[in-house]
């Protein structure tokens, strides 16, 4: 019977006192590779949804915020989803290189992602005209890859802005790519585009949206194209592929799928 009252009482002083739930652990970030330089959206999904503070005695539960730092800088949450997921923009100022990705909680307690984020140096810049640049023929349009122009909502291609002696390279494209296994490497073909396109001798940046891609940097163009071996160490759906050439010239392949085997 003592034991009986001594248990109820325990029960009775723990529903009175406030209860904080476990801290989460960073399952995964995406993308896991950014643009130094460029802001950019980032997701972290946790393996639990945020702790609450109970007070049963207040009948109120608060959500407890942690502090997210990104190669030790503090960076603000923007947005917290159903079911554990974080959303947050990556300072510009971030330099290149895997960071660590660092959750705190308000009781001290932490999830560390150890170089959970990769931030790509600035992309090579659009060779000037007489910087090399071969005299090959028409490299051909490419087939129905998808391209960005930045500055608008979809488009046909980026545009570079026509300086004096810059190459008139006013696009990339990247052919269609079909579904892809996870860490077993395959062909992607480049293509520039534009009234000196055949000029272009260049190298681009690569970037995934989903997990890594090796490597980040394109061998040299040759005639104005581009056939590189790269592989994907994730697997998922949508993936996309990103190419860039400085802050003007972006193009996204199609989404396609990279399965586990």
């Amino acid at each position: 019977m003592l034991r009986k009252i001594t248990l109820l009482s325990t029960l009775l002083l723990c529903a009175c006192e406030p209860y904080t739930s476990p801290a989460p652990n960073i399952v995964s970030i995406e993308p896991e590779e950014v643009v130094s330089g460029q802001a950019a959206a980032i997701a972290l999904t946790l393996d639990a949804p945020l702790p609450m503070k109970v007070d049963y005695g207040e009948q109120t539960a608060t959500l407890l915020m942690p502090t997210l730092r990104i190669g030790g800088q503090e960076v603000a949450i923007t947005g917290v989803e159903q079911g554990g997921t974080l959303l947050a923009t990556v300072p510009v100022t971030l330099s290149a290189g895997q960071q660590e990705v660092l959750l705190t909680l308000g009781d001290g307690s932490e999830s560390v992602h150890e170089q959970g984020l990769t931030v790509l140096p600035v992309p090579p810049a659009l060779e000037p005209r007489n910087g090399g640049g071969g005299t090959g023929g028409d490299p051909g349009t490419g087939g129905e890859g998808g391209t960005v122009d930045p500055g608008q909502d979809g488009g046909e291609s980026g545009h570079a802005s026509g300086k004096e002696g810059q190459l008139l390279v006013t696009g990339l494209r990247i052919d269609p790519i079909p579904d892809q296994v996870r860490g077993v490497p395959f062909t992607i073909t480049l293509r520039a585009e534009g009234p000196e396109a055949a000029l272009f001798e260049g190298q681009v940046q690569l970037s995934t949206n989903k997990g890594r891609v090796s490597p980040n940097l394109s061998n040299s163009f040759s005639k104005g194209v581009r056939q590189e071996q790269v592989v994907l160490d994730k697997q998922g759906g949508n993936v996309v592929l990103t190419v860039r050439v400085g802050n003007t010239l972006v193009a996204q392949s199609n989404p396609f799928k990279v399965s586990v085997e």
